[in-house]
C-alpha cells in the first residue's frame, strides 16, 4: 500500500494543478460556445511536438516544448481571428478545420517513423503515471502564473466570454483580447498535452465545467462543483488504472465520461422541486419496468429463435447461478464440463502468475531482459491455447444445454414480458385519464 501512495501521489497532485486550471478556462470555453478550441490548440500542439520529433528532438525536452509552443502560439492568433471571419459561417467550424487539418498533418509527417505509432499513443494518452517532483513544482510555476495573469484581467476576459455585446458597446478590441486569452491557453495546452495526452486534457477541461454549469449559474459555484468532481474522479481513475494495470490517461478519460453521465442523469432529479421529483421518480420506475419487460421479451423470442448465439440475460443468472446449466446436463456432460472448468481455471493461474511477474518488475523499475520476455511469452501463448480448448469444450457443452433451454425458458418468459407489458400500458393509461379528469376539473 505505502508503495503503491508513493507511485500515485505525485500524478494525482499533477492532475490536481491540471484540473484546477482547466475548470476555469473550460468555464470560458463554454461560455464562448467554442466546446472543440481545447482539441484544436491541443492538435496544433501536437503537431508542433511532431515537427520537433521529425527533426530529431526527443519528447519532454526544451526544444519539443518550443516548437509546440511556437505552433500553439501561431494557432492562438488564427482562432482569434476567427470570430472576425464567423458570419454565416459559424466559430466552431474554423475550429474544427483548425484540429482536422492539424490532425492530418500530424499524420502525414509521422508515417514513415518507425516509431510512430509509440509518439500517437504519447500524444493522445500521455504519460501522467511517470510525472516527477519536477514535473509537479514546473506546472504549479508556470499555471499560477497563467492564473494570476487571468486573475489581472478577469473583467476583461469574463465579461468577453459571457457577454460580448457589453464588450463591443465598451469599444473593445475583441481581437487583441482573444488573441490573449488564446495564447495563455494555448500555453496550458502545450504543457498540459505533454503531460496528460489530447484526450485527458480535453476531458480536463470541458467535463469538470460541464458538471458545474449544468448545476450552477454562478461562475464561482461551477468553478468549486468542477474542482470538487474533478478531484474525485481523477482520484477514482488513477487507482483504477494501478489496480486493474490500465493506462492512466485512458481510464480517467472514462471515469470522467461516467462521471458526466451519471451527473447529467440526476440533474432533473436534484433540481426538481419535491411534487417534480415524485412525478419524476415514477416515471422512471416506470419506464425501468417496460425496459426491463422488453429485455426480457426479445430474450426469450431470442433464445427460441438462435438457442447457440450469445444469450446475455440468461448467461447473467448462469454466472451468478452455475446450477441452473448443469441441471440441463446429463451426468456424463457435467463431469465434462466441470473437468473443462478446473482446466480453465488453472491455465487462467499460471497465465495471471506470468503477467504479474512482468508486472512487478516494471512498476519497481527493473524491466525483464529480453530473452526472459520472450520466455514468458511463450509461455503465456502456450497456456493461451490450452485455455482456448477447454473453453471450447464448455461451449459445445453450453449449446447443447440452450436447446433444452429454450422451451423450458423462452415461451414461458415471453408470455409473462408480454402481460407485464399489457398491464403497465393499462396502468399509464389509467394514470392519463385520471390526470386529464383533475386539470378539466381544475
Amino acid at each position: 500500500m505505502e508503495d503503491a501512495l508513493q507511485l500515485l501521489t505525485i500524478p494525482f497532485l499533477v492532475a490536481l494543478v491540471l484540473i484546477g486550471i482547466h475548470t476555469y478556462l473550460g468555464i470560458h470555453v463554454l461560455s464562448r460556445n467554442v466546446v472543440f478550441v481545447d482539441l484544436a490548440l491541443a492538435q496544433i500542439s501536437a503537431l508542433g511536438a511532431t515537427v520537433a520529433f521529425m527533426l530529431g528532438h526527443l519528447p519532454q525536452t526544451p526544444a519539443a516544448y518550443g516548437y509546440s509552443l511556437a505552433f500553439t502560439v501561431a494557432g492562438a492568433a488564427i482562432l482569434s481571428l476567427s470570430r472576425q471571419w464567423s458570419g454565416r459561417v459559424s466559430q466552431e467550424t474554423f475550429i474544427g478545420v483548425v484540429y482536422v487539418v492539424s490532425a492530418a498533418a500530424a499524420f502525414l509527417l509521422i508515417d514513415r517513423s518507425p516509431q510512430g505509432a509509440e509518439h500517437i499513443k504519447q500524444i493522445l494518452v500521455g504519460s501522467l503515471l511517470t510525472t516527477t517532483e519536477g514535473d509537479l513544482l514546473k506546472v504549479v510555476g508556470l499555471y499560477g502564473a497563467v492564473g494570476m495573469f487571468h486573475w489581472l484581467c478577469r473583467d476583461r476576459f469574463l465579461t468577453i466570454s459571457l457577454n460580448p455585446e457589453q464588450a463591443i458597446a465598451k469599444g473593445w478590441r475583441l481581437w487583441l483580447w482573444d488573441f490573449l486569452f488564446y495564447v495563455s491557453f494555448g500555453v496550458v495546452v502545450t504543457s498540459s498535452v505533454a503531460i496528460a495526452g489530447v484526450l485527458l486534457v480535453f476531458s480536463f477541461l470541458i467535463i469538470p465545467a460541464a458538471i458545474g454549469t449544468l448545476y450552477s449559474s454562478r461562475v464561482w459555484l461551477k468553478l468549486l462543483l468542477g474542482w470538487t468532481v474533478g478531484l474525485v474522479t481523477s482520484a477514482v481513475g488513477i487507482g483504477a488504472s494501478y489496480l486493474g494495470d490500465l493506462p492512466t490517461g485512458a481510464t480517467i478519460v472514462c471515469t470522467f465520461g461516467a462521471v458526466l453521465a451519471i451527473a447529467t442523469l440526476l440533474q432533473p432529479l436534484i433540481l426538481a422541486s419535491p411534487d417534480q421529483r415524485r412525478r419524476i421518480l415514477a416515471q422512471a420506475a416506470r419506464t425501468l419496468g417496460m425496459g426491463s419487460l422488453g429485455l426480457a421479451l426479445l430474450s426469450g423470442l431470442w433464445l427460441m429463435v438462435n438457442p447457440h448465439a450469445d444469450q446475455p440475460l440468461l448467461g447473467l443468472i448462469e454466472h451468478y447461478y452455475p446450477a441452473l446449466q448443469d441441471r440441463f446436463l446429463t451426468d456424463t456432460e457435467r463431469e465434462l464440463a466441470a473437468e473443462a472448468t478446473l482446466g480453465e481455471v488453472e491455465m487462467q493461474a499460471h497465465i495471471q502468475q506470468l503477467t504479474q511477474l512482468e508486472r512487478d518488475s516494471r512498476w519497481q523499475g527493473e524491466p525483464l531482459s529480453e530473452d526472459r520476455l520472450r520466455e514468458l511469452s511463450s509461455y503465456t501463448l502456450s497456456y493461451q491455447e490450452m485455455e482456448k480448448g477447454e473453453s471450447f469444450v464448455q461451449e459445445a457443452l453450453k449449446d447443447r444445454a440452450r436447446d433444452r433451454q429454450r422451451w423450458v425458458f423462452g415461451l414461458p418468459l415471453i408470455a409473462i414480458a408480454l402481460g407485464g407489458l399489457l398491464m403497465v400500458n393499462h396502468s399509464q393509461t389509467a394514470d392519463d385519464i385520471e390526470t386529464n379528469y383533475e386539470h378539466s376539473n381544475v
